[in-house]
């Protein structure tokens, strides 16, 4: 093995000069996040192809935004690990302080490294299977201007990049000051060898003074505590992951499960507590947002329980085997727009998002927040900045009214497909609705959302609700597939369920409803300084309709009772179909009195459920029932 003298360097100002990204332009308003104030830099360019492919640094993400490669990592790192060399900066813009025995290729314990403007430590091991261990160490770095200009991701303000490699993080805090600063990012997508990371007793903190407007996410981007971009899993033990906004656990555009055990990850004024690209094990942990709890691309999955769950998951306990598991400990999501929502930008409609909640409390009460938590409000100035709002980016009125449509519903998704089930989970909503379906705010560009006439080509919603009672309304306002909806096991239902239709979503944003909604929260038209306002709301969330699409069957919601379950309807109801089997129940609830039809006009299920011309049914019996509607009285 081979390495340099370690030693002291005392803070030396760097002259970088880096090219800025190309593929999405920006401009500045003012305006703020809820807690902090931050500068807020908007995305000038609504209309270009935000998907893509993220490679090993300098690819195209999710978000269309780019990343930094190892190279540029490793430029400005105090510390550098190629295979089993160690080499330190003659430059460096920070201080190292430990002894010579301190670091070597494998790891550094007791180290303390800070920075301005440069990264801490680049590893680049000889295969993935090549460890470093970061122990009993401290690593602190800021960006400064570095990237503000360079407008892509992880480009300086990297605590920890890992090319090659499974890097250990145990009793350590690695922190990063800046906008889209990274303490932990771990590249190697695209390589032939992957990195690996795994998180023990440690604590990881991203922060930015700057919100950047990822297009079309209606998000509060700052910096991301962790960036995983690869073909390998993750695990966190006991440790507490924080950015103030955009992401706390962020995977992007990776192939591998992220395994949380008894850790905590928080976005505490807005953005999300994690990014899910491909899969996440939560157990006994708690998610916390600013925004968003969970935040689902294109064919993720999630699956949450106690912490007792993670020691009957040998893959969740493989890399400590012997960690003293909290087997109490509940997993909490928590975030006041949605505790989970689902998008696609990878433009494939035939993805789906699947998540299973048990014994986990899901909120998005703002009393169910960590104190450390700045809940976002979908009037905020974030998304109200009172400037010019032809486009379709965040900071335009159409972002206000999407968001306050949505805001508060348990389960979002966004012109997508998900399976989901809640089994003895504790769901707590704001809004009272537990499952929402939109047409997105996205364009096909972004989000790929169906071409109008293919909607029977995708796999649909599916909601199912178990063990438990559970209170709020199921609104389905994505008219262009299906959902399914079933009371399973041991389980009651009190709310409404709701098949929206095209024209209903034709008229959730007509000049009248825009108005009353502003009116709601106390604005006049006049808060928004464009004289086509309505026009320019109504152009970015309305999909033209098709003559042809009126032709196909209905997309509204199947609805099962299962035996011994019951449905409780609180509101009137619609359904393409409702299904009740032996021994289970659909109620009003008491001292009201409940009428059903079926056989609804529902020839045009785009268009109208009509209970004028259908049969109101005298004794409900078990059986299934076509193009219902419930009327509660």
């Amino acid at each position: 093995m081979r390495y340099k003298v370690f030693r002291s360097l005392a803070a030396v100002t760097l002259s970088l000069s880096l090219v800025a990204m190309t593929a999405c332009g920006s401009g500045s308003t003012s305006g703020g996040a809820s807690g902090d104030s931050a500068d807020v830099t908007a995305s000038a360019d609504a209309s270009g192809d935000a998907s893509g492919d993220a490679g090993s640094g300098g690819g195209s993400g999710s978000a269309g935004q780019e990343f930094a490669t190892y190279e540029e990592v490793s430029s400005f790192a105090g510390i550098t690990v190629s295979g089993d060399e160690v080499t330190y900066s003659e430059g460096y813009a920070g201080d190292i302080s430990g002894d010579s025995s301190s670091v070597t290729a494998d790891g550094i314990k007791g180290v303390t490294i800070t920075a301005e403007e440069a990264n801490g430590i680049a590893i680049s091991k000889d295969s993935e299977d090549d460890v470093f261990t970061i122990e009993d160490s401290t690593i602190s770095v800021s960006a400064g201007q570095i990237n503000n200009d360079a407008g892509y991701e992880a480009v300086a303000g990297v605590g920890v990049g890992v090319e090659t490699g499974e890097l250990w993080i145990k009793n350590s805090s690695i922190s990063s000051e800046d906008a889209r600063s990274t303490p932990v990012y771990m590249l190697s997508t695209d390589s032939p060898e992957a990195t690996s990371l795994v998180v023990q007793d440690s604590v990881l903190t991203a922060h930015s003074d700057e919100i950047w407007m990822p297009p079309f996410k209606l998000l509060a981007g700052g910096a991301r505590a962790t960036l995983l971009m690869t073909r390998n899993n993750s695990w966190f033990y006991g440790s507490t992951v924080t950015s103030n906004n955009w992401g706390a656990i962020s995977q992007d555009s990776v192939d591998a499960y992220t395994y949380v055990v008894n850790s905590t990850g928080t976005s505490t004024d807005g953005g999300y507590a994690t990014y899910l690209t491909y899969g996440m094990r939560l157990y006994g942990s708690s998610l916390y947002g600013g925004q968003y709890g969970v935040f689902m691309c294109g064919e993720s999955d999630i699956i949450t329980d106690t912490g007792a769950a993670a020691l009957e998951d040998d893959d969740a306990m493989s890399k400590v085997p012997d960690y003293d598991v909290d087997t109490e400990a509940v997993s909490t999501i928590a975030a006041p727009f949605n505790a989970i929502v689902v998008h696609n930008s990878l433009a494939d409609t035939s993805m789906v998002a699947k998540g299973v909640f048990k014994n986990t409390v899901i909120s998005t009460m703002t009393e169910d927040l960590s104190d450390d938590v700045t809940p976002m409000s979908y009037d905020d100035e974030f998304f109200m900045p009172g400037v010019d709002i032809i486009g379709s980016g965040a900071g335009c009125g159409a972002s206000y009214f999407f968001s306050k449509n949505l805001y508060g519903s348990i389960a979002l998704v966004r012109s997508m497909n998900a399976d989901f089930t809640f089994d003895a989970s504790d769901v707590r909503s704001s809004n009272g609705v537990l499952l929402q379906s939109v047409v997105t705010y996205d364009p096909p560009s972004a989000s790929g959302y169906l071409a109008i006439g293919e909607g029977e080509d995708v796999p649909g919603i599916s909601g199912t609700y178990e063990n438990g009672t559970y209170e709020g309304d199921i609104l389905h306002q994505d008219y262009q597939r299906k959902m399914t909806v079933t009371v399973g096991e041991n389980a009651t239902l009190k709310g409404a369920v709701v098949s929206g239709t095209y024209q209903g979503w034709i008229d959730l944003w007509s000049e009248e409803n825009l108005v009353a909604m502003l009116e709601d929260d106390g604005y006049s038209e006049d808060v928004f300084n464009n004289d086509s306002w309505v026009e320019d709301v109504q152009a970015n969330l309305i999909v033209a309709d098709d003559t042809d699409y009126a032709d196909t069957e209905n997309y509204g919601v199947d609805m099962t009772v299962v035996s011994g379950s019951e449905w409780v309807v609180t509101g009137r109801s619609a359904l393409g179909s409702l299904t009740i089997e032996d021994g289970a129940s659909v109620t009003a609830p008491e001292g009201m009195t409940i009428k059903i039809y079926e056989n609804c006009d529902a020839s045009n299920s785009l268009s109208t459920y009509d209970e004028s011309a259908g049969e109101e049914v005298s004794e409900l019996a078990p059986g299934t029932y076509e193009n219902v509607v419930i009327v509660v009285e």
